[in-house]
């Protein structure tokens, strides 16, 4: 018996778990391993594992008997052509194919017949691609031609003793697929729902008509087998109620409406929230979406999926910078020491614009998102956009108007629970973490560190130290004034409260999140309280070197 890594579904033999396999072909992230005995083959989508199933696992067992060249006769019916040796066969059955005439499988046992020449080469390299002479049927003419007669047989499909199809769970992974792959259209593919509900609606109708053409096909030969008309309408009624692309098509999804609803009941689905930022000159409310990390991350906790990648991140050898985790200022944090195991977040901002960004209608639809990633996996996963969660969209000029404070409002709470609290699993155990550093660019790390993102004409334009414009200017481009540290931050943003200006050593003004409501000012052990070194600070405003501190 084969157990399925994906559903814990169990078959009889590898091909039947190949099979099963088709049904999770559209899963996201997906790991096929193979099950054959000493195998350790791992394939990343469906077709790589059946590709690897017919190389490896699906060809004839070789037998040593005399392998002395004998006479071989070709399948065709009325053709008396002998060879000897296996090549001259195939290529002689390959011409006939040409010829347009079907040709039977000359191996013994097999009956599968072909009339495509690629499909017959393809058969044999898969199927029978170890073969010796002695597996090579040697049957007359007549014998080949009782074969050609019987049913035609596709490679691809399976023995019925092979298929799970009639198990307990399948129609519900049958769903499941069809989710994935409209899941896979409108958000990877980025299909829109009228496009999809097009689709949905054509397919049906499609899979009607042949439905209906096979029913008038199967009535017909049940009647010439003189079946009562009773069980001929039993039978076909039962063909109808076992149709599960109709149950979906016409059930769940059927209407925008109802996939979106299927798609929660499927899936986890962390729905997002909308936050009243407040009203604009118009009188209009205006709000930003915000994604609960804490749902995300539950959910994320909940998947073996993703327990499995965060088991696979090792540690580290000693005196060796190879991750994010092997740095001074990370060792030396009191809450990081203290929870080895917590989770380490990292936000990523920056604005993008939905339409033309070019003209007069420019920024005008330009958007704020706002992603995290965990350290906690692998760095070669961290990087894939498959592993990045959404956490907040909210316009640019919503965001400019209504401040730092009412956009990351929510967020700022989450992470302040996360951090102080946890995350309560099913076990009762509780996970607790942080948020390492944010990653942006510029304009966006300047922005959310309230420094100015005027880098042109203002004095003051590094956030890293206090370097003049005229000083950048006038001497060698290359030297660093003094650094910005915790207490000149905090004097600045003193003088900005008492004094009536708009900026103070390239300060415009002091987030209310990092001194009331930032989770990392309030907790001595956080990682980023502002007492501590000022290389956590640089991370968490910083740009892409927020790693520089190691």
């Amino acid at each position: 018996m084969y157990s399925c890594n994906l559903c814990a579904e169990t078959v009889k033999s590898v091909k039947a778990f190949v099979l099963h396999c088709k049904l999770h072909r559209n899963e996201p992230r997906r790991m096929f391993k193979c099950v054959a005995a000493g195998c350790k083959q791992v394939c990343t989508g469906y077709a790589a594992l059946k590709a690897h199933f017919y190389r490896h696992h699906n060809s004839m067992p070789t037998v040593a008997l005399d392998t002395s060249l004998t006479k071989l006769k070709c399948t065709v019916p009325l053709c008396n052509w002998q060879c000897e040796g296996i090549k001259a066969l195939v290529v002689h059955l390959k011409e006939h194919i040409v010829e347009g005439r079907q040709v039977t499988c000359p191996v013994k046992g097999c009956t599968s017949v072909f009339r495509v020449k690629s499909s017959f080469t393809s058969h044999i390299s898969r199927k029978h691609k170890n073969y010796l002479e002695n597996v090579i049927c040697e049957t007359s003419n007549e014998d080949t031609q009782s074969a050609a007669s019987a049913t035609t047989k596709d490679s691809s499909v399976p023995d019925a003793e092979d298929t799970v199809m009639d198990g307990p769970n399948f129609s519900d992974l049958y769903l499941r697929n069809v989710c994935m792959f409209y899941i896979k259209l409108q958000g990877q593919h980025l299909l829109p729902s009228s496009t999809i509900q097009n689709i949905v609606e054509e397919m049906q109708n499609i899979h009607e008509l042949g439905q209906t053409y096979s029913l008038n096909r199967l009535n017909l030969l049940l009647k010439e087998m003189s079946f009562a008309d009773e069980d001929i309408a039993k039978i076909c009624d039962t063909v109808k109620q076992s149709d599960l692309f109709s149950a979906c098509h016409t059930g769940p999804m059927r209407t925008a409406y109802s996939r979106a609803q299927c798609f929660k009941d499927m899936f986890k689905y962390g729905e997002p929230k909308k936050v009243l930022l407040g009203k604009d000159e118009d009188r209009k409310d205006r709000f930003a979406y915000y994604v609960p990390v804490l749902n995300t991350l539950k959910g994320m906790l909940d998947s073996k999926y993703w327990q499995g990648l965060m088991m696979a991140h090792g540690v580290s050898k000693a005196d060796v910078l190879s991750d994010c985790d092997d740095g001074k200022v990370f060792m030396s944090n009191v809450f990081f020491q203290e929870n080895q195991n917590c989770l380490k977040l990292v936000l990523y901002q920056d604005a993008f614009e939905v339409v033309n960004p070019l003209g007069s209608a420019k920024k005008k639809h330009k958007i704020l998102a706002v992603y995290f990633s965990l350290l906690n996996m692998p760095p070669h996963v961290r990087s894939n956009t498959d592993h990045m969660q959404l956490v907040l969209l909210c316009r640019e000029k919503d965001f400019k108007e209504f401040g730092h404070s009412r956009v990351f409002s929510e967020l700022l709470t989450d992470l302040k629970i996360l951090e102080e609290n946890g995350i309560t699993m099913a076990d009762e155990s509780v996970v607790k973490g942080a948020l390492y550093c944010i990653a942006g660019d510029n304009l966006g790390s300047h922005c959310i560190g309230g420094f100015t993102e005027n880098f042109s004409t203002s004095q003051y334009f590094c956030r890293y130290c206090l370097i003049t414009r005229s000083e950048f200017q006038s001497e060698n481009p290359a030297i660093i004034g003094p650094e910005r540290t915790p207490e000149t931050y905090q004097s600045a943003t003193e003088q900005l409260e008492r004094e009536d200006v708009t900026e103070v050593q390239g300060i415009k003004f002091r987030y209310d999140g990092y001194t009331k409501g930032h989770p990392r000012c309030h907790s001595s052990s956080a990682s980023w309280s502002f007492t501590g070194s000022f290389g956590c600070f640089r991370g968490c405003v910083g740009e892409t070197r927020h790693y520089n501190h190691r």
